[in-house]
């Protein structure tokens, strides 16, 4: 049987995701300073007062991640396999994040491009993701003592996501993208693959 504390949450993801799907919509069809945060309330059917429950702003209404995000990440990290190099992981891992919705990825760059000041809540809105990752990446190459290293493995491959979704065309399909981010990690990967073995397999003075 599901429980209140069950269906409380059940609701709560459902009104989550209906403001969710009347930001998308009306944003899409109207572009986004074009539409009101009491427009995205009355189309949800719910209260400002309920919306702002749920979201700080307009901006995190589209860019927020989904409540249940964090366990898609798990699953992604989890389904690679424990003696694939790191590089190529982190590379299947983002792009199984970043590249599975066409329609968020066209509306970001959309929303960007009408607003270019949004590229720092776009940033924001990724934390979440970013901090996953780091300890991803952390565990995966027993790094825990040496952020430095962890972050050098992390800022280069959302560098590479973000140089391929200011080159990506929409025109061309999300498939494009996913190209890009592809080539990317090729280009840098020269530098990179020899992480993704065991410790063990690890030279001294080496990640």
């Amino acid at each position: 049987m599901t429980t209140p504390s069950g269906l409380r949450a059940a609701k709560k993801l459902e009104t989550w995701r209906s403001l969710r799907s009347a930001a998308v919509e009306l944003v899409s069809a109207r572009g986004f300073d074009a539409v009101s945060v009491e427009e995205i309330a009355a189309a949800a059917n719910v209260s400002k007062s309920t919306l702002f429950n749920y979201f700080e702003s307009k901006e995190s209404l589209l860019l927020d991640p989904d409540p249940e995000d964090s366990a898609r990440w798990r699953t992604l990290a989890q389904a690679r396999p424990a003696d694939e190099p790191m590089w190529e992981s982190l590379r299947e891992i983002l792009i199984g994040t970043v590249g599975c919705d066409g329609s968020k990825l066209l509306l970001r760059k959309s929303m960007i491009e009408q607003c270019p000041a949004l590229v720092q809540s776009a940033w924001a809105s990724s934390e979440p993701f970013r901090t996953f990752v780091r300890g991803w990446v952390a565990q995966r190459l027993a790094l825990d003592d040496d952020a430095h290293r962890v972050s050098l493995v992390v800022n280069v491959a959302f560098a590479i996501v973000h140089a391929a979704y200011r080159s990506w065309d929409p025109q061309r399909g999300p498939g494009q993208f996913t190209d890009l981010v592809r080539d990317g990690f090729a280009v840098v990967g020269d530098g990179f693959l020899d992480l993704g073995g065991s410790p063990a397999e690890r030279l001294p003075g080496r990640i």
